[in-house]
């Protein structure tokens, strides 16, 4: 059995592959295409789209004419704020004809008036009188406070409105005045103030428009809208290509890619690929000890689980079902997943690449996402992914090579790997440096084993005569008073009776009842007032047993002069005694011990934190490509680039990549600590309880592609640049093409216009490759003047 762990503490904290015939995926290549592009969807497939259609119209309904939501994108499937809910209404809102317009002239010498050199047409503003409806100081304060929240945009993002007025249209802006209330009334907490509106971009944008071409891959249409819409197109293929693009009936076109000629061949042809749609793809693996290689300073749980997220992506279903206490460790503990075996051929060239997410939500976790690439013996070559650093919200990057953590970390310091939040400029400026402090966490531990060494009991009690003058009162008022303290000390201790831990001081009023009634009143009535205390202490030794001391005393009370000022008390009878019993052993009682622990927090969020990315390791020769590129919300390539870098190999070292391992692990932390454990109960399954609970992190993988270079050369020559089930998109708006998400601009034609679509205008559009290698869909969004 192959381990390697490091015994590393937390930072700042007090063989066999599964198939056992060798196989080569070859990625479905040659696989049979369907002629047409669109089936005629089932009744079953009719009716759930209109359910889903249902409950979407009852999730993101219109607003009202009084109404608007601000924040609403339904294909990103954020629902909005509608104003409703931030206690206002909405008077009538004016769509503004034209946006804002600058006249552009020039004075010329001789020249009777000005020459006039164009409008430029800047913004739209809306000005949009609203209602803060208020009963009262603390419902005006609320309404504001919300209306503030909703309205004040930070980043540079715009954000989306829609008015209940003309609710089809979408507009892209900012408030750009928030004025103060004015009062309707004297007396009234309603109050009325006009919001200004400024959207950026003028268009009014309807909904999105979504369609395929037809069966010869041809698209006749005649977009909605009356002005320029900026398509994206979606290929989707079911066999090789070279080149992908389209052409409208102007001849301006979008080519990408390679012209097909019988001289380009699939110098990089893929060898394995997985979209990761289904967990059954995988092994998990549920013990170590099966393979040749390890997890670095980690191991898997038996009972972990995964699950699929949406269609394209795995994640954690749980770490382990039996959890894992927190011991200062750094080890972390999850799931982990084995592909199947591939060859990337002779050359040993590779690319390998693929996709993970890793989201921080409580800033101490202490998790990872990560893959390793193993030989074909099964051997470890190296690992990648996203982690927690421990005790901050500063994550790290890191790829590694090495047969284990101590072979990584020399290669490391020779320059063979990295560790870092990234290395380009974009990725160093995301860090924010807060500042350290330290959190407090309340300990309560559940203790099984806890005895009394010493307890003391004080049973309280008291009459009270309150007559004041009988002369005035003809009734008094009699209080009685039954309390009973106890304290006690105990001591954890072990089977054979030795303590593994401190004292434990407890007091507790264990009984406390008071009750009064009207009695006939006399001049002397007070005479009756009387307490009395009986205390007894009980001392329990392993040699002595059980020691019982114990005292009583009676006191009577006379009122202070002046009604109201208290009483005195003095004794009037005491007596004590006590007693052992050699017989009597400590008296286990199961509690719980409270304690508090400080444990420090450093806050510099950096965009490790929060980040999706695409992985791509490149070997030719002895050199390693390593880029991470930041992916967008969409699934695209956002265009930021978390890290370029190149690693020379050393001699003699193995790169031949074989099998690809996914881990996903959580190292319990000082919150994780169980502090009760209630065990299973019949078909009730055991329960815990711990310091702290929070959040885990958002680990996903999506997507995994291994490609074969034959050659050195490959990646500089004409080749297939796209395989069977491969996706590539074309976005006319940000004029990016991209495949399977990563941006592939590097194959566009310099000659390539980007051409686009005109509302109210028919539009002819030739898309290529032919329909028997890749289907084409297509969106939109209509604007409006």
């Amino acid at each position: 059995m192959a381990t390697d762990f490091t015994n590393e503490m937390i930072p700042g904290d007090n063989f066999n592959a599964p198939d056992i015939n060798f196989q080569n995926d070859t990625s479905n290549a040659g696989s049979d295409n369907p002629e047409l592009n669109y089936v005629a969807p089932t009744e079953g497939e009719i009716e759930l789209k209109a359910i889903d259609d249902e409950i979407k119209q009852a999730y993101y309904r219109d607003p009202k004419a009084d109404e608007f939501v601000i924040g609403r994108n339904q294909d990103a499937g954020w629902v909005g704020v509608n104003s409703s809910d931030l206690g206002i209404i909405v008077g009538h809102v004016t769509l503004p004809l034209a946006p804002t317009i600058t006249e552009l002239t020039q004075n010329a010498s001789g020249m009777y008036g000005q020459r006039w050199l164009g409008n430029n047409y800047g913004a739209k503003v809306f000005n949009i009188p609203v209602t803060i409806i208020a009963t009262d100081a603390d419902e005006y304060l609320k309404n504001t406070e919300l209306l503030s929240k909703a309205l004040i945009q930070m980043g540079n993002t715009e954000a989306p409105i829609v008015f209940g007025q003309f609710p089809d249209r979408t507009f892209y802006g900012h408030f750009t005045s928030i004025p103060e209330p004015a009062y309707i009334g004297q007396g009234s907490w309603d109050a009325t103030l006009t919001l200004q509106f400024t959207a950026s971009d003028p268009h009014g944008y309807l909904k999105q428009v979504i369609g395929s071409a037809d069966n010869t891959n041809k698209l006749e249409i005649m977009p909605d809208g009356n002005d320029i819409a900026k398509p994206t197109y979606q290929f989707t293929f079911s066999s090789d290509s070279n080149n992908f693009g389209y052409t409208n009936s102007k001849g301006d076109n979008v080519f990408v890619g390679f012209p097909d000629d019988s001289n380009t061949q699939d110098l990089t042809p893929v060898v394995y690929r997985d979209p990761i749609e289904d967990v059954g793809t995988f092994t998990q693996i549920t013990d170590m000890s099966t393979q040749n290689w390890a997890l670095s300073n980690a191991d898997v749980t038996p009972d972990a689980a995964v699950k699929m997220l949406g269609k394209h992506a795995i994640t954690v279903d749980k770490f382990w079902g039996t959890p894992k206490d927190y011991t200062g460790q750094a080890t972390a503990y999850g799931p982990a997943l084995l592909t199947k075996r591939f060859n990337v051929g002779s050359t040993g060239d590779w690319r390998v690449s693929t996709r993970i997410s890793h989201q921080q939500f409580y800033p101490r976790a202490y998790q990872r996402t990560e893959f390793y690439l193993l030989d074909k013996d099964g051997n470890r070559i190296g690992r990648a992914g996203l982690y927690d650093s421990g005790s901050s919200n500063n994550g790290v990057l890191k790829i590694l090579f090495g047969k284990n953590t101590d072979e990584e970390n020399a290669n490391y310091s020779n320059g063979f790997g990295f560790i870092g939040p990234g290395n380009t400029k974009w990725a160093l400026d995301q860090t924010k440096n807060i500042g350290g402090h330290e959190v407090t966490l309340q300990v309560n531990q559940y203790e099984p084993n806890l005895t009394v060494d010493r307890q003391v009991s004080t049973h309280f009690t008291q009459c009270l005569y309150d007559g004041h003058d009988s002369r005035f009162l003809p009734d008094a008022v009699k209080w009685q008073r039954d309390m009973l303290t106890v304290e006690k000390w105990k001591t954890p201790r072990d089977s054979s009776g030795k303590a593994t831990g401190p004292q434990i001081y407890t007091k507790e009023v264990e009984q406390d009842r008071a009750s009064h009634e009207t009695v006939p009143n006399s001049s002397d009535i007070w005479k009756n007032s009387t307490q009395d205390y009986y205390k007894w202490t009980q001392v329990w030794d392993s040699a002595m047993g059980e020691t019982l001391t114990w005292s009583r005393w009676h006191n009577v009370g006379t009122p202070n002069p002046g009604y109201g000022n208290g009483w005195s008390w003095r004794s009037t009878s005491y007596d004590r005694g006590g007693n052992w019993d050699k017989g009597a052993g400590r008296v286990n009682q199961p509690g719980t011990i409270t304690s508090t622990i400080k444990e420090f927090y450093y806050d510099a969020p950096n965009i490790i934190t929060n980040l999706w990315a695409n992985f791509e390791l490149t070997k030719i020769g002895n050199q390693i490509h390593l880029l991470v590129n930041q992916i967008a919300g969409s699934g695209l390539e956002s265009g930021n680039t978390v890290l370029d870098y190149t690693v020379t190999v050393p001699d003699g070292f193995n790169t031949q990549v074989a099998q690809i391992a996914y881990f996903f692990g959580k190292t319990p932390i000082h919150e994780d600590k169980i502090t009760k454990t209630t065990p299973a109960d019949n078909d009730k399954p055991a329960s815990y309880e711990y310091v702290k609970p929070y959040q885990d992190d958002r680990l996903t993988v999506t997507d995994l592609t291994v490609q074969s270079i034959t050659t050195a050369e490959a990646l500089k020559k004409a080749h297939t640049i796209i395989h069977a089930g491969d996706t590539a998109t074309i976005d006319t708006e940000t004029e990016n093409v991209y495949i399977n998400g990563k941006v592939a601009n590097k194959y566009l034609s310099p000659a390539s216009t980007y051409p686009l679509l005109t509302g109210g205008q028919s539009e002819s559009i030739q898309f290529f490759p032919t329909a028997d290698k890749a289907t084409v869909r297509y969106n939109y969004r209509p604007a409006m003047k």
